[in-house]
């Protein structure tokens, strides 16, 4: 959604195929969609079988058609285990917008989930235009698009038709959302013609941040665009949502008071059967804005902090994992370190849980409690076997979907910066999860100009021992002023080879073969921090846009300052790095300054002077604890992306 006051908008996506609710069939006196084989619910196909669905209209462009004229589309679809696949056929019609859809029912699916089943349908203006959108799913919704724009000096308007994409639009609780607006197509390009009219010219879409609330049965959502000059120019939508009744995950009534001051909250919950008769834990937690999380950092950037771009957003807050004490102050929580309520061998009876035992009410203000089981908390958040037991109003209402809690997304204990000491002036970045590491090394070209490689080490778990994987070099497109266009294999080439031993989390050496340089270096993770707070999120990690391949930012946090190295590529395309040494952490986001360097010709050694140049600035204001907004300036070119943990 981002751009609509810019001319950055679509029109209802003619033909889309989207995963969305559950109908077992679908016809109307235009259109029918047949099976091939039949998969209905009395005819299930088996896992791996690829079924065509042919939709047919009447040909009538004045009552419904598709987009090419056709009576019919098609599509082959392969059957997925354990889903009931839904897929839609989109069009106009003389009432408007027209959607059929057909179901695949697949052998051995279970239920269909509740967010498969939420459809959002509103409409959206900004300063040049107007929009219709509807979309399927949560807290991840998706769906067509469609708007009419103008701009000043252009006699026409223009349509055209894209899809939408929501993050974090849980709606299964009135209160505060918040998330991320993406378009998968916008107008790039808008050239005057000399008749008055105007030339618009499609490009790939990018998302912006977006806030609203939710009332349980209309909402309203304001995209914090701005203009190319980074001023602000909102867009504001209002919708209605059809949401599944939705089964319990276990037996639970909940009783209790609240008033402005005090809350007294307890709950009457059953075990769920798949957990009875044997050793487990209960659980009640929260969700909480970071502000009131005790050992976390402001929930506000702080008021010296640079307001441009997407980063002048709302300030979004940042809501985390977190336990009551009792002294009823929420204190921080993860997966690893949540306490649990009990203990024991589950049985089948009924327990009296105490969620909130007169609490003051601003303390737990915004937050959301939970009641769980499981073996420990990271089998609960597996298992999915929690629910919610109540809201508590505030001005910050933490209702988003829990998969956005740091936990279930860190990486592994090798993650960080490394350097050698006695070698300032280049660096590496690993990325560990499973046992996989992802390394990411600036360094100097033979000119002395920046340069990376990357790498994936295979063959290593845990913190100790030995990985092994080829280097290699990336040349993609110019980053900087143009749409980023994701790189190709043949972008992509062998430089070297890179053996990685590590004795403990903090210690290790690396072993390169670049050409005809083959050298052994220590290294050591290096210290980034500032200061001794320690933050409620830890956002180290590797992170990316998925829909622009070919660069990336890693990210190493330590206390209230992230270290940002950043893998990009020049006006020629090679590949260049800036780095923001000291981003320093203001609650949900971070701000600094960039730097470029050059160094010493690459070679056997490393030695000579670095010289270090300011290239810009950055800030990276975070929606959740996996996804934020990157704005950024440097050689006077200025511009917002969305970035969110890479994983792998």
């Amino acid at each position: 959604m981002p751009r609509l006051a810019s001319l950055r908008t679509g029109l209802f996506l003619i033909g889309l195929w989207v995963l969305a609710a559950t109908v077992a069939f679908a016809q109307s006196n235009e259109c029918t969609i047949s099976s091939s084989p039949p998969s209905d619910p009395n005819h299930p196909v088996a896992p791996g079988t690829v079924v065509t669905l042919t939709a047919t209209c009447i040909h009538n462009p004045t009552t419904y058609s598709w987009s090419n004229g056709a009576v019919t589309q098609s599509i082959a679809v392969t059957a997925v285990a354990g889903t009931g696949m839904q897929y839609f056929f989109s069009g106009t019609n003389s009432a408007g917008v027209y959607t059929i859809s057909y179901v695949i029912n697949v052998a051995g699916s279970g239920s269909s989930s509740s967010s498969i089943n939420t459809q959002v349908s509103g409409t959206a203006a900004g300063k040049d235009g107007s929009a219709q959108f509807v979309c399927f799913g949560m807290p991840t919704c998706t769906g067509p698009f469609n708007a009419t724009i103008g701009h000043s000096g252009c006699s026409n308007n223009y349509s055209y038709s894209t899809t939408v994409t929501l993050t974090g639009l849980d709606l299964s609780h009135p209160g505060s959302i918040s998330g991320i607006a993406t378009l998968a197509a916008t107008v790039g390009q808008i050239v005057n013609n000399a008749n008055g009219s105007c030339t618009y010219t499609l490009a790939p879409g990018d998302g912006t941040a977006y806030s609203g609330t939710w009332d349980g049965k209309t909402g309203n959502i304001v995209v914090h665009d701005t203009d190319d000059a980074g001023d602000p120019k909102p867009i504001t939508a209002t919708f209605t949502a059809s949401l599944p009744a939705s089964s319990p995950v276990f037996p639970m009534t909940v009783s209790g008071s609240y008033s402005p001051s005090t809350t007294d909250v307890g709950a009457t919950v059953q075990p769920p059967s798949q957990v009875v008769g044997k050793s487990g834990s209960l659980f009640v937690f929260a969700h909480a804005p970071s502000n009131l999380v005790g050992g976390s950092a402001p929930a506000k950037r702080a008021a010296s902090s640079p307001s441009t771009g997407a980063a002048a957003m709302a300030d979004a807050i940042v809501c985390v994992l977190a336990q009551v004490n009792s002294s009823g102050q929420l204190v921080a929580a993860s997966a690893s370190t949540m306490k649990a309520y009990l203990s024991g061998v589950l049985t089948s009876q009924s327990q009296a849980v105490e969620i909130l035992n007169n609490v003051p009410t601003p303390n737990v203000a915004g937050a959301t409690m939970y009641v769980g089981y499981g073996t420990d908390a990271a089998n609960m958040f597996a298992s999915d076997l929690y629910q919610t037991a109540i809201s508590v109003p505030g001005a910050v209402q933490c209702t988003a979907s829990l998969a956005s809690a740091p936990a279930p997304t860190l990486p592994g204990a090798i993650t960080g910066l490394w350097w050698n000491p006695n070698e300032s002036g280049w660096g590496i970045h690993f990325t560990q999860r499973g046992g996989n590491i992802f390394a990411a090394w600036y360094t100097y070209d033979a000119t002395g100009n920046p340069k990376w490689y990357v790498a994936t080490c295979t063959g290593m778990t845990g913190t100790s021992g030995t990985c092994n994987g080829s280097l290699l070099e990336v040349n993609g497109p110019t980053f900087f002023g143009v749409t980023f266009v994701p790189i190709s294999s043949n972008q992509v080439s062998t430089a070297g080879t890179l053996k990685l031993t590590f004795t403990d989390a903090n210690n290790g050496s690396m072993n390169y073969t670049v050409g005809s340089v083959t050298r052994t270096v220590a290294v050591v993770r290096q210290p980034v921090g500032v200061g001794t707070l320690t933050p409620a999120v830890d956002y180290s990690d590797l992170w990316w846009n998925p829909n622009e391949s070919g660069w990336g930012m890693a990210m190493a946090q330590q206390n209230a300052n992230i270290f940002l190295a950043w893998y990009v590529y020049d006006a020629t395309g090679k590949p260049v790095w800036y780095v923001a040494s000291n981003c320093t952490v203001n609650g949900s986001s971070c701000s600094g300054a960039l730097y470029s360097t050059t160094g010493p010709p690459f070679g056997p050694t490393f030695s000579g002077s670095i010289h270090v140049a300011t290239a810009g600035s950055v800030i990276v204001s975070f929606i959740d604890a996996n996804d934020a907004v990157l704005s950024y300036t440097v050689g006077g070119v200025t511009a917002t992306k969305t970035i969110t943990r890479q994983l792998f």
